[in-house]
């Protein structure tokens, strides 16, 4: 059973290889420009894994432009797109920001000038009281119409403020959309790994709780598959009927995360291993409830189970070691089967460590 582990994850590796080399030729046979954010997409198109980013690409057809792929990245949320519309955002705020600093420095030299040509009058009435009566009607009447100039400006002013606040606004959602983008996985719509990376590594800073937590690491028994025989569409089926599930099995300080095609994970506050396990056991009963119309089969219902593996954070030392105990305990599941679930004890540990995958932020 091991063996055939290690040959379906040759086969993974060597699989990737030749999706890699299928972006790098679609690219280069259309035209694209080799940008990170363009690998990107072409990436997660060709592999499937969300059926409606492959549906727009594959209706763009050829000759697309840069604004027209970005568009779609955007769109979809990938993270290079996203990053690149986050800095599109930023450099938008700063023009904002310098177009009403510097209508704000024009306004407040007139103000100034204002301001010094009355001194100059009050002065001028108060050195010599006579003189200054005879000029007094026309200064005011200049005074008059000064001041009704300031006051239009004053409020065409305001009324740009206000117009500016609501770009500021626009970019504050936008950035905000960015942000949750480069944490989010677009399929399921649950944190993805790098969130899952930032909220593991909490749990070992000097600021969180004592209280135990437990991290279980779960993998979707067949999902893969699945997506090679029946199509990219099934998969995203099971994963978008994943997802809320997952969601409605965890509590408020408690996390969930998609972060890998057909792996999740789960990070459980205050809570023992015999609670982790029994929470596993009901995710995985959940799971196996789950059934999937398969594609030009309306009679065929396909059903999942999940393998899980569950560590403590108060038998590690960081995160990293609590992800590699967890990822341990699954690799064992997996290895006598699959679609079980087992605590991390002192027993796995002991075995050749060159077993464990390594965590990687």
């Amino acid at each position: 059973m091991a063996g055939q582990k290690e040959q379906d994850g040759t086969r993974g590796s060597a699989q990737n290889a030749v999706l890699l080399l299928k972006v790098a030729q679609t690219m280069s046979k259309l035209g694209i420009s080799p940008l990170p954010r363009n690998y990107e997409l072409f990436y997660e198109a060709l592999s499937g894994q969300s059926l409606s980013l492959s549906r727009d690409m594959a209706a763009l057809g050829a000759g697309a432009s840069q604004a027209q792929l970005d568009q779609i990245g955007t769109r979809h949320n990938l993270v290079g797109h996203s990053m690149l519309a986050a800095d599109k955002a930023r450099a938008g705020a700063a023009e904002t920001i310098a177009a009403l600093s510097k209508t704000l420095q024009k306004h407040i030299a007139k103000k100034e000038s204002f301001s010094a040509s009355l001194q100059t009058f009050i002065a001028r009435l108060e050195s010599d009281p006579v003189a200054g009566m005879s000029d007094f009607a026309d200064d005011a009447h200049r005074f008059g119409h000064a001041a009704a100039a300031l006051l239009k400006e004053e409020r065409a002013f305001a009324g740009a403020v206000e117009e500016i606040a609501g770009q500021l606004r626009d970019t504050t959602v936008s950035l905000d959309t960015s942000r949750k983008a480069l944490t989010r996985d677009p399929v399921t719509g649950l944190p993805n790994r790098a969130a899952f990376s930032v909220r593991l590594a909490a749990l070992f800073s000097d600021d969180a709780d004592a209280n135990p937590s437990a991290l279980i690491l779960v993998s979707i028994d067949g999902l893969q598959d699945l997506g090679e025989s029946h199509g990219s569409g099934a998969m995203e089926k099971v994963l978008k009927k994943l997802a809320p599930l997952f969601k409605k099995s965890i509590k408020k300080n408690d996390f969930v995360a998609r972060i890998a095609s057909d792996e999740f994970a789960f990070i459980f506050d205050d809570v023992s291993a015999d609670n982790a396990a029994a929470i596993a056991g009901r995710i995985r009963a959940s799971v196996a409830a789950i059934e999937i119309a398969l594609p030009d089969r309306a009679f065929t219902r396909q059903a999942v189970t999940l393998s899980a593996g569950i560590a403590m954070s108060e038998s590690t030392i960081g995160a990293a070691d609590l992800f590699q105990q967890a990822d341990l305990a699954l690799k064992t599941v997996r290895s006598n089967g699959g679609s079980g679930l087992l605590v991390f004890s002192a027993a796995i540990g002991s075995q050749p460590r060159k077993s464990r995958r390594s965590f990687v932020a």
